[in-house]
C-alpha cells in the first residue's frame, strides 16, 4: 500500500506540472464510425462489438477478468470457453494476431483495450477452429496531448487489491505517441475444502477431508509505449511491450480422516500440508505494423517478436498422522521465442471487395523440470503457415455473399513427437435484408483444429496428495490427431428504430471427426490424464441475445442487454461403442446487464449478472461428475467529481458464490469420488479516474 501511495503522489505531481503547460490547440473530438449496434448491423459476417464504455463499466483490472464477462463466454479451469465446449472453444486474437502472446494477454491491464470484437462462424480470414473468435483491439496513439490516471484500492475477500495506471499521450504533425504504465497488485485468498472417498467392492475403504487456506499475491506490471508515424492515409506503428508478473503463494492444508470409513465414524487428525510457490513471468515484445495505400488498394502488414520466460519453485512439507515430515520440491523453467508475421491486401473490384492474406507463426519452447531430484528437459517447436483469400460480393443492395478459401500447414515437434498436417478450408456466408430492420445471416465452413504443444508433450504435471483417477498425473498424447469439423450457423436479427438496439437468434451446428477429450487411464502403477481422440461429435444449440436503449419507452439513459446460450453435445464413442454426452456440458449460460445514466446526480450505475448452469459429465461405467450452477452478481457506481476526475465504486461476485465440483470414477467394483468447494469471495474497489 505504501508503494501505491508513493507512486500516486509522484505521478500526481508530474501530472500537475504537465497540466500547466500551455495548450496550443483545444481538444477536438471526432467521431468517425457508427456505434456498436450500427456496426453489427452493417457487418457482412457475425460481429458483436464491446466498446470502451462497456469495458470500463465492467470495473475490472485485467483483460482476463474482462474475458469472463463477455456475452456467451465463461471462464472454466481450462480458460475461456463458449457454447459448452471445454477445449479451445474461444480463439483469442490481439489486433488480429494469433499465437502464444494471445495466451498470456489476460494478465495485461484492461485499460489497454479500445474495444473487443466477438466473431462467430467460419471465415477464410479468421478460420473456424474455435466456434467463437475474440479479437482484442488495443488502444492507438493519437496526435494530441493528454494524460490519464487511474488509482484503485480495494479488498478481494480479506486481501488487498490495488492498481496504478498512468498513460501520457502526445504528438505533433504526423507523429503521435502514448506511454501507458500499469502496476497491479492482485492478492487473492484461497479457500478450498476437499472430500475424498474410495470404495472397494462396494464398501467404503477411505474417507478423507482437507481444509486449505492460503493467499496468492500476484503482480501484473507492464509498460507498453506506442509510436505512430502518419503520412496521409499511410501509417507505421512501433509498439513494444515489457511485462513482469511475479507470484508468491502459500497455503496451509489441514487433513482429517475417518478411522472407520465404512461407517463414517472416528474422524481424527490425519496430518498437515504446507505449500509455498514463488514464480515470475517475464515478457518482452516488439511489434511493428504498417498500412500503405496504393490507389484504391490497401496493403497492411505486421511483424512481432515475443520472448517469454517463466520460472517456478514449489516447496511442499507434508506431515502424516504421527507428524512424520516428507518434503518435496519442484522447479520448472520455461522459455519461449515466437516470430509472428502477416501481410494483407484489400482491393475493391466493382461490386466485390477482395482480400488476400499471408500469415506465418514460428514458436520454439524449452522446458526444464526438476521434481525432487528427478530432472527432465523438453524442447518443442511449432510452425504455422497460412494463406487465405476472401471476397465480399454485394450481389444486390440487400444481399452480400462472403466466400473464401483458407489453407494451413502446421508442423508440431515436442520431445521427438512430430506431426504435420495441412488442409484447404472453404467457407461461405450470406447476409440478406429481406425487409427493413430485419437481417438474416448464414455461414458454413470446414475447419482444422490442431493439438497444442502441451497436448502432445510428455512433460508431466504430477498429482499432489495421492495418485488416483480423481487426482491423476497430467500428460500429453504424442499420437493425438487434429480435429476436422464442419460448422453451420443461421442467424435472424431484428433491429429497432434509431439504432436503439436489436434482438437476435442464432442456431449453430458443429460436426467433428477425431473429437478430442481428456480421459484418465491406469498406466503401470500410476493413473494418468491425457487427451484422446474419442470418435465423432455433434455440437448444436441456440443463442439468443438482445440489447435495448430504453429512451423511447420513457426510461431515459438506460440500456438493458442479455445473452443466453443453450448448448447440446453428443459423442459417438468408438472405444466404448456407445453414443453419450460430451464431458462437462452445461445446461445453459446466461448473462444480463443494466446500466443507466443519472445526469442530475452526475452519476451512472450498472448491474450485471452471469449464470452458469449445472455442467455435467456422464460416461457410462467410467465417469460421472458435475459442476454446480453458479450465479455471479457485479455492480458499479460512477460519480463525476469535476470535469477531470471521476470516482468509481464497484463490486464483483457480490453474492460470494462458491464453485462446487464433484467427480466419480469407476473401475470394476471400485470407485473414487472427489468433491471440492472453492470458496467464493467478494471484491470491493474504489477507483479514482482522471483524464485531461
Amino acid at each position: 500500500m505504501k508503494r501505491l501511495i508513493g507512486l500516486f503522489v509522484l505521478f500526481s505531481t508530474a501530472s500537475s506540472v504537465l497540466a500547466e503547460e500551455p495548450q496550443t490547440l483545444p481538444e477536438v473530438k471526432v467521431v468517425g464510425k457508427a456505434d456498436d449496434v450500427a456496426e453489427r448491423r452493417e457487418a457482412t459476417t457475425q460481429k458483436v462489438i464491446v466498446d470502451r464504455k462497456e469495458i470500463e463499466d465492467m470495473s475490472v483490472m485485467t483483460i482476463g477478468e474482462v474475458l469472463g464477462k463477455l456475452p456467451g463466454v465463461e471462464i472454466s479451469g481450462m480458460g475461456p470457453r463458449a457454447r459448452g465446449m471445454s477445449r479451445d472453444s474461444v480463439q483469442l486474437l490481439v489486433d488480429g494476431e494469433r499465437g502464444s502472446f494471445a495466451g498470456i494477454v489476460g494478465r495485461l491491464p484492461s485499460g489497454d483495450l479500445e474495444r473487443i470484437e466477438i466473431l462467430r462462424g467460419s471465415s477464410a480470414e479468421f478460420g473456424g477452429a474455435a466456434p467463437v473468435t475474440v479479437n482484442l483491439v488495443m488502444k492507438k496513439a493519437l496526435p494530441k496531448s493528454s494524460m490519464e490516471i487511474k488509482v484503485g484500492m480495494g479488498r478481494r475477500g480479506s486481501e488487498s487489491y490495488n492498481q496504478l495506471a498512468v498513460t501520457k499521450k502526445g504528438g505533433e504533425g504526423g507523429f503521435s505517441w502514448s506511454l501507458p504504465i500499469s502496476l497491479v497488485w492482485s492478492d487473492s485468498p484461497n479457500l478450498r475444502s476437499t472430500d475424498r472417498q474410495d470404495t472397494t467392492a462396494g464398501t467404503r475403504s477411505l474417507w478423507q477431508q482437507e481444509s486449505e487456506r492460503g493467499v496468492s499475491k500476484l503482480g501484473h506490471h507492464s509498460i507498453s509505449p506506442r509510436m505512430t508515424w502518419k503520412d496521409g492515409s499511410d501509417s507505421l506503428t512501433f509498439a513494444p511491450l515489457f511485462f513482469f508478473g511475479p507470484k508468491n503463494a502459500g497455503s496451509d492444508t489441514a487433513l482429517t480422516a475417518y478411522g472407520n470409513p465404512a461407517a463414517g465414524t472416528g474422524l481424527a487428525y490425519n496430518g498437515e500440508r504446507l505449500s509455498s510457490e514463488n514464480s515470475f513471468y517475464r515478457l518482452t515484445r516488439l511489434r511493428t505494423e504498417g498500412e500503405k495505400h496504393l490507389g484504391d488498394s490497401k496493403l497492411t502488414g505486421r511483424v512481432a517478436f515475443n520472448k517469454t520466460k517463466k520460472s517456478t519453485d514449489v516447496l511442499r512439507d507434508s506431515y502424516n498422522a504421527t507428524n512424520v515430515l516428507t518434503s518435496s520440491t519442484e522447479h520448472t523453467d520455461s522459455n519461449e521465442t515466437e516470430f509472428n508475421s502477416a501481410l494483407r491486401l484489400d482491393k475493391p473490384i466493382g461490386d466485390h471487395l477482395l482480400a488476400v492474406g499471408l500469415e506465418h507463426v514460428s514458436l520454439v519452447r524449452t522446458q526444464d523440470q526438476n521434481f525432487t531430484g528427478a530432472f527432465s528437459s523438453y524442447q518443442s517447436q511449432e510452425r504455422d503457415s497460412t494463406v487465405w483469400i476472401q471476397d465480399d460480393w454485394m450481389l444486390q443492395p440487400k444481399v452480400t455473399f462472403t466466400y473464401g478459401l483458407r489453407g494451413e500447414v502446421i508442423a508440431l515437434n515436442s520431445a521427438g513427437a512430430s506431426q504435420q498436417h495441412s488442409q484447404l478450408m472453404p467457407s461461405l456466408a450470406v447476409r440478406w435484408e429481406p425487409k427493413d430492420k430485419w437481417v438474416m445471416r448464414s455461414s458454413v465452413g470446414s475447419v482444422l483444429k490442431m493439438p497444442k504443444l502441451d497436448e502432445i508433450s510428455n512433460a508431466a504435471v504430477l498429482s499432489i496428495a495421492a495418485n488416483t483417477p480423481v487426482e491423476a498425473d497430467k500428460r500429453g498424447n504424442p499420437n493425438l490427431l487434429p480435429e476436422r469439423s464442419l460448422n453451420f450457423e443461421a442467424v435472424l436479427e431484428r433491429y429497432l428504430d434509431g439504432e436503439a438496439g436489436l434482438f437476435g437468434a442464432n442456431l449453430y451446428v458443429r460436426s467433428t471427426e477425431d473429437f478430442t477429450e481428456r480421459r484418465v487411464q491406469l498406466e503401470g502403477a500410476r493413473w494418468v490424464d491425457r487427451p484422446y481422440n474419442e470418435g465423432s461429435a455433434l455440437h448444436w444449440g441456440l443463442e439468443l441475445d438482445g440489447k435495448m436503449r430504453t429512451d423511447s419507452l420513457g426510461w431515459k439513459g438506460a440500456t438493458v442487454k442479455s445473452h443466453l446460450t443453450l448448448p447440446h453435445a453428443q459423442v459417438n464413442d468408438t472405444r466404448l461403442g456407445i453414443r453419450r454426452m460430451a464431458r462437462d456440458t452445461p445446461k445453459y449460460v446466461l448473462s444480463a446487464g443494466l446500466d443507466e445514466s443519472l445526469p442530475k446526480l452526475q452519476s451512472s450505475y450498472g448491474v450485471s449478472l452471469q449464470l452458469s448452469g449445472r455442467s455435467e459429465t456422464d460416461v457410462p461405467g467410467e465417469q460421472r461428475g458435475f459442476t454446480q450452477a453458479k450465479t455471479t452478481l457485479d455492480a458499479f457506481w460512477l460519480y463525476q467529481i469535476n470535469p477531470k476526475f471521476k470516482l468509481r465504486l464497484s463490486g464483483q461476485n457480490l453474492l460470494k458464490e462458491d464453485t462446487v465440483r464433484e467427480v466419480q470414477y469407476m473401475s470394476a467394483a471400485n470407485t473414487w469420488q472427489l468433491r471440492t468447494v472453492d470458496g467464493g469471495y467478494r471484491t470491493i474497489m474504489a477507483t479514482l479516474e482522471g483524464r485531461w
